[in-house]
């Protein structure tokens, strides 16, 4: 049997056993744990990251510095866009299909049937794998929420780190931001420091309060430290210094505020600034407004947002690009029924693009076309629909000669588009 079956048939038998595919809680994962005997309390010095945006991008900024401080970084993100192996970095690599396969197997074996979710069975692979190679640091991001999701039973991470909170799975985590923010903070530990981004009142409140419990030392992006983009650099001052640093590779204003969050997080560990400078000139993170060719001239740029905070960084990002190469825009969309939709789609009201909307391959909660639709009629967009991507995208090439076509809506969707085109 190849290892690619191995894997997939792996997937298969962890779906069968849990009835839902998302079920917030540590008590599962915990026990698996403990059989496994618990690979968490032996990783190198964690940074834990939680937040609603931003999160991957910053813990793909500090593993390009890790990289070049010359120091073995294992790394855990989630979804991934293309292959489960992505979400497996380990020191710097991400994991063989062959070693993949080897340790899904080994958890499963361990625990023998076991109610658990798919994702909890696979950060308890990612924490063994983690734990039988040495590396200098690890990143690990949260999957959902904070408090209750699977990777919060690290109980003493080096650092903290708090991304944009933001509305999203309101179906887990509800509607009002008190109750998002609270599950977000979850991470914070007793005397651990934590690093936050800049926060709407409510969010920025209900850190400083679960901060003070803690007693965990609490620095906010915009008070503590600053970071701004000026004449073609990236400004970073706090306490103690200024530093004149090269604005980071991924496009998009949002992305200077992500980036000041992780040289904050880089030098709390000691980090040069060298190192910290050529991580921010060398981060390459996949989905996130990502240029592909196309040989009909056209510009194809994929992007993962798929709630309203994020759509309104495309939103910023895309006037930037539209103000200085103008062409007609259009947005091929896929959501799942978790998000907001109208407010999504509202978010892009002032760029006047024509819509596509389409369906996400393999997304656990597709949102079903028809309501996709109704949701963009009702923000005001006269959404066309389309059965799978290769259509989206022949009907965005009849719309107007040479568009510039921005995909979005989940990160289903970018991994989708970005295997379409052998990436």
């Amino acid at each position: 049997m190849s290892v690619k079956l191995r894997i997939k048939q792996a997937l298969g038998r962890f779906n069968a056993l849990h009835q839902n595919d998302i079920d917030l809680g540590l008590d599962r994962v915990r026990a698996l744990l403990k059989r496994l005997d618990d690979p968490h309390l032996k990783l190198p010095p964690t940074i834990h990251v939680a937040g609603t945006n931003g999160k991957g991008s910053t813990i793909a900024m500090l593993g390009a510095m890790a990289k070049a401080a010359g120091l073995r970084a294992h790394i855990h993100t989630s979804p991934h866009l293309v292959r489960l192996n992505e979400r497996f970095v380990i020191a710097g690599t991400p994991i063989s299909d062959a070693a993949l396969a080897d340790v899904l197997e080994e958890v499963e074996r361990i625990n023998d049937g076991a109610a658990a979710t798919q994702f909890e069975l696979l950060i308890a692979a990612m924490f063994l794998a983690f734990a039988r190679a040495p590396a200098d640091v690890a990143l690990i991001e949260v999957g959902l929420g904070g408090e209750f999701d699977a990777t919060n039973v690290l109980d003493n991470p080096a650092l903290c780190l708090i991304t944009p909170i933001a509305h999203d799975h309101a179906n887990f985590l509800g509607d009002e931001m008190t109750g998002i923010a609270r599950a977000k903070a979850g991470i914070i530990k007793t005397g651990v420091p934590v690093f936050s981004a800049r926060q709407n009142d409510t969010a920025r409140d209900v850190i400083e309060r679960t901060a003070a419990r803690a007693r965990a030392p609490l620095r906010i992006m915009g008070e503590d430290m600053q970071t701004r983009a000026e004449d073609g650099r990236l400004i970073y001052e706090d306490e103690q210094q200024l530093l004149d640093l090269p604005l980071p590779r991924l496009l998009g204003d949002h992305q200077v505020d992500n980036a000041g969050l992780a040289v904050a997080a880089a030098l709390h560990l000691g980090w040069d600034h060298q190192a910290i400078a050529k991580g921010l000139e060398c981060v390459h993170w996949p989905g996130r407004m990502q240029s592909l060719h196309h040989p009909l001239a056209v510009q194809v740029i994929v992007d993962g947002a798929h709630n309203p905070h994020a759509a309104r960084a495309l939103v910023a990002a895309l006037t930037v690009i539209q103000r200085r190469d103008p062409r007609p825009l259009v947005l091929i969309i896929g959501l799942q029924n978790t998000k907001d939709a109208v407010r999504f789609f509202e978010a892009f009201k002032a760029l006047d693009p024509h819509v596509i909307c389409v369906s996400v391959p393999d997304a656990p909660y597709p949102m079903p076309l028809a309501d996709m639709q109704a949701a963009a009629k009702k923000a005001g967009f006269d959404a066309r629909i389309a059965a799978d991507i290769d259509a989206a995208f022949k009907m965005a090439l009849d719309t107007k000669k040479e568009p510039r076509i921005v995909t979005c809506g989940s990160l289903y969707l970018a991994g989708a588009v970005l295997a379409r085109n052998g990436l």
